[in-house]
C-alpha cells in the first residue's frame, strides 16, 4: 500500500521550519514586556519626604 501525501518533501521541511520560527518573535516581545514592567515597577519620581531634625529644648524657648 501506497500513502498518498498532498505535499512533496521539500514541503514537508518547510512547514516543520515553519511551526519553530513564530518562537523567536514571541520570546523578543516577551522580553520587551518584562523590561518595561521590570522599568516601571521601579518607579519614577518620588515624593520628597520631609526630613525631621532634631532641635534641643533650649533653642525651643524652653
Amino acid at each position: 500500500m501506497k500513502k498518498n501525501r498532498s505535499y512533496s518533501s521539500f514541503e514537508g521541511s518547510a512547514r516543520r521550519r515553519g511551526r519553530g520560527l513564530p518562537i523567536i518573535p514571541i520570546a523578543l516581545l516577551i522580553l520587551l514586556v518584562a523590561l518595561l514592567a521590570f522599568l516601571w515597577s521601579r518607579g519614577g519620581e518620588r515624593p520628597q519626604q520631609p526630613v525631621e531634625k532634631v532641635i534641643p529644648a533650649d533653642k525651643l524657648g524652653k
